[in-house]
């Protein structure tokens, strides 16, 4: 929890003395000491409780505040029993050191303060925990290679029901000072859902399990969107999976479609397999067993000459068809003569079986250079072969 929650708190009183600007410090631990040099038991992000049993005169301050300094703590707080008052001292000594001073009111208990601080460290460790597991079954589940009944068992460890629908997201922003992941999942959360959120600061993967449509997100995303002036959300969303079975496909389809949702313009673009408006949606609808099968059976053989001969004639291939089938664009960005691309594209043809000269052709093996995520890029380094 950071420092400004604790005098935020309408059953704490607390007041703040000193320290305004610092009180975004995060507090690990709450700590009670009267000893007049605690540092040997304290550490960082302590917050110091104290009654000032060791105060005798205003020099005792600065060893007290050189203590709490050394050891980097959030903050001290001081109660007024023993004192009476809270010495002048003091004050100085936490203003001069940057140290954020905090008075405890009366009848405020230090016990109090302290289960506070823990109870909030205990939650704060528990949804770190949630979201190591949340993000290890997303991680699992784009490889595609778990058991149903192993997702079902991550899911309910989550607190998911397996047998609800489930819609998932892939969700890209940029949000300056907060992470994306823990801003979904406070946004997100309705009645008659669950949420299972990982993914980066600036790209957050999300399992909606149970109520939820494209239309509703949507508007739920552009309400996040309206409250933070100037950020910018692309999403795709994969239609509900009936089965746990159906999981590593929804994230697939959402992930190319939030990477379609980039070309898009507002504050917030969504594509889902319901806006198909090119191959790549066209192609995540297709389930990846498919998508491969298509892949190994069009340009299989291209791959295992490669493979045996350390040539790239998949990356020849990729260049030709981008540029249209122009012999000199393609042969000037591969930087080889025309005469070895044109040598490179004939062992493509016999290879395959398909010809540069049909267009039904150049489409197949277009769709299977693109069905994968895995693709040779243009641009990389290519080692020549010799024209004939």
């Amino acid at each position: 929890m950071r420092l400004a929650d604790l005098p935020a708190r309408d059953d704490m009183s607390l007041t703040v003395v000193t320290g305004h600007d610092a009180l975004d410090r995060e507090v690990r631990r709450a700590y009670p000491t009267d000893l007049p040099d605690p540092r040997r038991y304290l550490r960082s992000g302590d917050l110091v409780l104290t009654s000032g049993v060791w105060y005798g005169e205003p020099s005792d301050c600065d060893t007290f505040a050189d203590a709490l300094w050394a050891c980097d703590v959030a903050g001290l707080v001081v109660g007024l029993i023993v004192l009476g008052e809270l010495p002048e001292a003091l004050v100085r000594a936490c203003e001069r050191r940057g140290l954020p001073l905090l008075l405890a009111a009366p009848d405020q208990s230090f016990g109090a303060i302290t289960e506070a601080v823990s109870a909030e460290g205990f939650a704060a460790e528990q949804h770190r925990a949630e979201r190591a597991r949340a993000q290890t079954l997303l991680d699992v589940l784009g490889t595609q290679q778990l058991a149903p009944g192993e997702v079902s068992a991550h899911l309910r460890l989550l607190g998911a029901d397996p047998g609800l629908p489930t819609t998932a997201m892939v969700v890209s922003a940029r949000v300056a000072g907060h992470d994306l992941p823990a801003m979904l999942h406070e946004g997100l959360a309705r009645k008659g859902r669950h949420l299972v959120v990982g993914g980066r600061p600036d790209e957050a993967v999300v399992l909606v399990n149970g109520r939820a449509t494209r239309k509703s997100l949507t508007e739920e995303l552009r309400a996040l969107a309206a409250a933070r002036p100037g950020l910018r959300i692309a999403a795709g969303i994969s239609e509900a999976a009936t089965s746990v079975s159906q999981l590593g496909e929804a994230l697939e389809t959402a992930r190319r479609g939030m990477e379609s949702a980039l070309d898009g313009e507002g504050p917030v673009s969504v594509m889902s397999v319901a806006d198909v408006a090119s191959f790549d949606l066209l192609l995540a609808g297709l389930p990846g067993g498919v998508r491969r099968t298509f892949r190994e059976h069009v340009l299989g053989p291209v791959e295992e000459y490669d493979a045996r001969h350390g040539s790239e004639l998949m990356r020849t291939l990729d260049v030709f068809l981008e540029t249209c089938g122009s012999w000199q664009r393609a042969a000037d960005e591969l930087y080889v003569h025309v005469n070895t691309l044109r040598y490179r594209m004939q062992r493509i043809e016999e290879l395959t079986g398909r010809r540069m000269s049909s267009m039904r052709d150049r489409t197949d093996l277009y769709l299977a250079l693109r069905s994968v995520t895995s693709r040779p890029r243009a641009g990389e380094g290519a080692r020549d072969e010799p024209a004939p």
